[in-house]
């Protein structure tokens, strides 16, 4: 009876540990999720959260690595003037300033690819917005050319965009 009674012990020891260790235990910010439009369409969304994240951007990355229905969601904390400019881009983007809520404010459309860095000032740059998150399609794709001012795009994850909110503030950016 005494060995039951260590090992009943023993047992809600350690099952109270690991329950303590998963409340200790933050939460990981998507890499990815996914964005709902007005229209219904899923747009597949890779997220850059970290400043390196945001400083490379959609830099080094081929045409046919990034899907007409697929876009880069600048993931910030504040609102901000945004500006944006497009190094080592292989492919036009239509650029999208959304509010904390992921409603669209301004859209720049077409800004023209540059490849290299050699002379900055031919470096393409789009105006600068104030804004929030930043949303980044191909130019003229057709889901991004369904998007207008004033659309309320929708986060779609099993983590609500209020909780990724609250997880960022806890991530050394």
């Amino acid at each position: 009876m005494r060995k039951f009674l260590t090992l009943t012990l023993l047992f809600c020891f350690i099952a109270c540990q690991s329950e303590s260790q998963k409340e200790t235990t933050p939460p990981i910010f998507p890499s990815h999720t996914e964005i709902l439009t007005p229209s219904g369409t899923v747009i597949k969304t890779r997220i850059a959260l970290t400043w390196k994240d945001q400083e490379q951007g959609l830099s080094g990355v081929r045409p046919q690595d990034f899907d007409d229905d697929e876009a880069l969601l600048f993931f910030n904390l504040e609102d901000a003037q945004r500006n944006f400019w497009m190094p080592d881009t292989y492919f036009d983007l239509d650029i999208f300033y959304l509010d904390q809520n992921l409603k669209i404010l301004d859209i720049v459309r077409k800004l023209p690819h540059y490849i290299g860095r050699a002379n900055p000032d031919l470096i393409p740059r789009a105006r600068s917005v104030w804004g929030r998150h930043v949303f980044e399609m191909k130019a003229g794709s057709p889901v991004s050319s369904s998007l207008n001012i004033d659309d309320q795009l929708q986060w779609k994850n099993p983590m609500t965009l209020q909780q990724a909110t609250e997880i960022a503030k806890r991530i050394e950016r």
